[in-house]
């Protein structure tokens, strides 16, 4: 087999990718192409929310948004959990990221839906960015490759999955897809590359991973592979440790908050029990996967039904035992629930969890989750490939093996890993079709790097 390698050139750039890449316009071109396709995403999709107030945003973002501009922290005392006539308050329930986004954004703009919106989504497609830029300064030699690969990197901004990451203020993805794209380009084309430590580059893979875990706890376990990888790849102790200290600091920092404000160090939150609860009950074969413009929160009253809560803890400890309790006297009804949970993660062509679409939108839709599945699913089985059958062509163009960075089997090991820690937690928990979306970048990410060096098609 005949394998393509990188443009050959004189100089390295700061993220250890080489510089002077050809065609410095296609750049300019992919950067403007993303940044104006999803400004008028968030225009469009936001429109009909601009006269509402943030503090209003579901999965309480809004209201721990608002106590947190008037500093009571991340708390929030609901009965929008299930718990009608029995308000608790959780000051542990929410990860702070995203509410900590639309805050700043409050504060900069004001409290207008689409300005906030917009500025979210400026904000949180930098990271995007500098992994399109990263990918730019390692494109394959050959043209043919070289326009797949940009068409790769522009098709997820028509896909309906994406977009709403893109511009989605109350959902955790809407802050986590472009930190985790983020990590992983900087894995595949950027770490281990340089002759001389990049503390630059590690402080900004420290902080995209400290994003992704502070977006959502469910992505802790994404967090670790990542981490791992840096680990393996970075051959300089310095960045080594800078990396793992700053990542560290995320969970245990977080711990020690939750004790303070709630009185237990958690890594988590206190509503990950009932989250666990919903997919691990008798009734959830029935509910899941919910039909159109429906989710499995309507469904949390029955959960509670008859019982009183002191407080959050109480709450995520009763949900947590319930849950474990029945996946131990129900190992068939489990196994049944994998298989649809799977199926939503990895093979449906059909949205869940959210509102539904009609008519050309709905088609956009489909045709995008159709787009979607092929890039994973080629992802996936090219890396499979290159694992089974590890490819042992010599660097390109005489490069050096620490400038060429990581082999193609490495890079396929971590992707294969990252996808099963990134769907891991929706196996145990529920799938909905906005936690696949945050694997539709770094699916892309990996057929890049594949394009660059891999088997010749």
């Amino acid at each position: 087999m005949q394998y393509s390698g990188a443009v050959p050139t004189a100089q390295i750039s700061p993220f250890g990718a080489r510089a002077g890449s050809p065609r410095p316009l296609l750049l300019l071109v992919l950067l403007a192409a993303s940044l104006i396709l999803s400004l008028c995403a968030t225009v469009l999709f936001g429109r009909g929310e601009a006269h509402v107030s943030l503090y209003k945003l579901s999965n309480l973002v809004g209201p721990t948004t608002e106590s947190l501009l008037h500093g009571g922290g991340l708390t929030t005392c609901t009965v929008d959990m299930g718990t009608p006539g029995n308000p608790i308050c959780f000051h542990a329930g929410r990860m702070p990221l995203a509410s900590m986004v639309v805050a700043l954004g409050i504060c900069l703009l004001g409290n207008h839906f689409l300005a906030v919106s917009l500025f979210k989504t400026v904000l949180l497609l930098l990271p995007l960015e500098i992994a399109i830029y990263l990918v730019w300064l390692r494109l394959p030699v050959s043209r043919g490759r070289q326009s797949l690969a940009v068409l790769l990197l522009v098709v997820p901004f028509g896909m309906t999955a994406f977009l709403a990451d893109v511009v989605n203020l109350q959902v955790e993805e809407g802050y986590s897809y472009s930190l985790l794209a983020l990590a992983v380009a900087l894995l595949f084309f950027a770490v281990g590359r340089s002759e001389t430590p990049s503390l630059g580059q590690a402080l900004l893979f420290a902080l995209a991973v400290d994003g992704v875990y502070l977006a959502k706890s469910s992505m802790a376990p994404a967090a670790a592979v990542l981490l791992l990888g840096y680990t393996v790849l970075e051959r300089h102790r310095a960045p080594r440790l800078l990396v793992l200290l700053l990542v560290l600091t995320a969970p245990i920092g977080w711990a020690l908050h939750q004790h303070h404000v709630s009185g237990r160090y958690s890594t988590g939150t206190s509503i990950d029990g009932i989250n666990l609860h919903k997919a691990n009950n008798p009734e959830f074969l029935a509910h899941y996967p919910p039909p159109p413009n429906d989710s499995l929160d309507r469904y949390d009253a029955e959960l509670n039904r008859g019982l009183y809560f002191a407080d959050e803890w109480s709450f995520n400890d009763f949900h947590t035992h319930a849950a474990l309790a029945y996946l131990v006297a129900h190992p068939l009804a489990t196994l049944q629930g994998d298989g649809r949970k799977l199926d939503m993660i990895f093979f449906s062509l059909h949205k869940s969890g959210s509102s539904e679409r009609h008519g050309l939108m709905l088609r956009l839709e489909t045709v995008g989750f159709a787009l979607f599945r092929l890039i994973l699913w080629a992802a996936l089985l090219g890396s499979l490939y290159a694992v089974i059958r590890p490819a042992n062509a010599p660097p390109a163009n005489g490069a050096s093996r620490s400038q060429e960075g990581p082999s193609i089997r490495t890079c396929s090991m971590l992707f294969l890993a990252l996808v099963a820690a990134a769907a891991l937690p929706y196996v145990v928990g529920f799938a909905f079709t906005r936690h696949v979306s945050i694997l539709i970048y770094p699916s892309v990410l990996m057929c890049c790097r594949m394009l660059r060096r891999g088997p010749a098609i």
